[in-house]
């Protein structure tokens, strides 16, 4: 398979993660944009080649790490804008394009993550590795039963077993994000240590994002063979699966990233 997680989890890395998450979104995005809005495309598309631009310099670690992050904040910024303009829009049906609400929420959801991240870079603060586990599996959580939805919603209805497998899934993750929001308000703060039921809550989520990772790898590769009838942009599989990655990799560590 041509997907690696290849990403160095330094302050590089992790930028050059966001940035490409970005850069990305708004790829998919622009396949959903109607002819007739042209001024959408057209902003969109300068969002893309800003994203690219300060996500190749991550990638290649070019300029000090403040200049990148300034970066990186201006152009996620941007792009954040346009999101959330976009989903009041299409609330509005004032907008013509075929990605759903949700979608455009989830997109906007991980653009203010990203936000987060950089500011938590830049104050150098730190985060109790209890803290870190509950903010990871809410967020998280919530996206990868989104990425389900997203599979099936682009997948074509005669593909039965397959739609079945993510529904499944998918039923599984709303259960987990239940347990993990209910988790969060249970464990107050301060969170000074980690009680054994979040260890073991954080076991389990590992272990279901690795499965899920290796689902979407597997899915991927029948999508780039022309193996499944989808409608999903050719990486989209891909991409998810490298943030069920970042998931896990990051409750190992017992960080926010």
């Amino acid at each position: 398979m041509a997907y690696t997680d290849n990403y160095e989890r330094d302050t590089y890395g992790i930028i050059a993660f966001w940035l490409r998450n970005d850069y990305d979104h708004g790829r998919f995005f622009d396949r959903e944009i109607s002819h007739y809005e042209t001024e959408l495309a057209r902003a969109n598309l300068n969002n893309i080649q800003r994203l690219g631009r300060v996500w190749e310099k991550a990638a290649k670690k070019e300029g000090d790490i403040g200049t990148l992050l300034n970066e990186a904040h201006h152009a996620t910024t941007e792009f954040h804008s346009l999101l959330a303009y976009t989903m009041d829009k299409s609330l509005h049906c004032e907008v013509i394009i075929s990605t759903p609400v949700s979608l455009l929420d989830h997109m906007v959801r991980e653009s203010e993550e990203s936000q987060r991240v950089y500011k938590l870079i830049e104050s150098g603060a730190k985060i109790s590795p209890s803290d870190a586990i509950i903010h990871e599996c809410v967020f998280w959580i919530r996206q990868m039963a989104d990425h389900l939805g997203y599979i099936r919603h682009y997948s074509d209805v005669s593909n039965y077993e397959v739609n079945f497998q993510v529904t499944e899934m998918m039923q599984k993750f709303e259960r987990l994000l239940l347990q993990a929001n209910a988790l969060q308000t249970m464990i107050r703060t301060p969170r000074n240590e980690t009680l054994p039921i979040l260890t073991q809550f954080k076991n389990m989520i590992i272990k279901e994002a690795k499965s899920l990772e290796a689902f979407k790898l597997e899915l991927d590769d029948l999508i780039k063979k022309c193996a499944v009838a989808t409608t999903s942009p050719p990486d989209l599989l891909e991409h998810i699966a490298r943030e069920a990655h970042h998931l896990w990799r990051n409750l190992e560590e017992e960080i926010i990233t």
